[in-house]
């Protein structure tokens, strides 16, 4: 074989050991990180569904007296709480950790939202709701509706509330709820839900990964 052919050959050779190297570091790439999704969604502590929901269609109203809706809710990561005004510990509680958890996710790339949703429209209305949450955050939403309207989202997504009469005045009446708070991802699909005890440590570092895993 004369010399230009030997280095034809040779290069054809190069060639072919170069592709294959590069494919090689590429599968190395891709499978670590399908395996680091897989590891840090198996060290969740928030329930993340292996599907996640689609929400059928719902009208209530933000505090700003603006509709609030399903197409509300695309477009942005959601953490969704429902409760009242007058609830005496764990509403406050909560809002004070999601405050916590809103400061964390500061260096966050992605459009986060804080919503909390009354479960007792009777006295909770858009004007009372902005006060209250706009004193844990200024950034967060307050939302009410009919009871007939908020009946329908609660059940659609398993909330319990119910309405516990005072017996020296009916008008000063707690309501038994549901203290989760709900993920709702940009799609509009309920994503995730974390359960008490909260702690704005665990649902920061859990939303970073179920982040990182969405991507």
């Amino acid at each position: 074989m004369s010399a230009p052919g030997k280095q034809t050959k040779i290069r054809q050779i190069l060639f072919v050991v170069i592709l294959g190297i590069v494919a090689t570091t590429a599968g190395i790439w891709s499978a670590n990180i399908i395996l680091d999704r897989q590891v840090n969604l198996k060290e969740l502590q928030a329930t993340r569904f292996p599907v996640a929901r689609e929400l059928a269609p719902f009208t209530l109203v933000d505090h700003n007296n603006e509709v609030f809706n399903e197409t509300t809710l695309r477009q942005r990561w959601s953490f969704l709480f429902f409760g009242y005004t007058h609830c005496p510990d764990v509403c406050p509680t909560t809002l004070s950790v999601l405050n916590s958890v809103a400061q964390r996710l500061q260096d966050v790339d992605a459009d986060i939202r804080f919503v909390f949703i009354s479960v007792d429209p009777e006295r909770d209305t858009p004007e009372k709701l902005a006060r209250f949450v706009s004193y844990f955050n200024k950034n967060f939403i307050g939302v009410t509706g009919t009871e007939q309207q908020i009946e329908q989202f609660t059940r659609e997504l398993g909330i319990m509330h119910m309405r516990v009469a005072a017996e020296e005045n009916a008008t000063a009446y707690l309501v038994d709820h549901t203290a989760s708070v709900l993920l709702i991802d940009p799609d509009g699909r309920y994503h995730a839900v974390f359960s008490p005890p909260l702690s704005a440590g665990k649902i920061s570092d859990d939303f970073r990964k179920i982040l990182k895993a969405y991507r």
